[in-house]
């Protein structure tokens, strides 16, 4: 697969925040960016963020199901 560069102009201080940001949640900016244009485009991509709150959810459930099953 090609692949091409896109190149933006933002403040100084907004790229040093988005630089931490990533870092911190232990992300890679490309693949960052990647998920917010597919997501723009309204492509069936999941955050992980998202991916991780459904499973989350999903065991919440499944502990207050079965507890009231009981």
């Amino acid at each position: 697969m090609s692949e091409t560069r896109i190149n933006i102009r933002i403040t100084p201080e907004k790229k040093d925040a988005f630089y931490e940001k990533v870092k911190q949640e232990g992300k890679n900016a490309t693949d960052v960016l990647i998920e917010l244009i597919d997501q723009y485009l309204g492509n069936k991509v999941e955050s992980s963020d998202i991916l991780e709150l459904r499973q989350r959810v999903a065991k919440l459930e499944e502990l207050v199901l079965g507890e009231t099953a009981a």
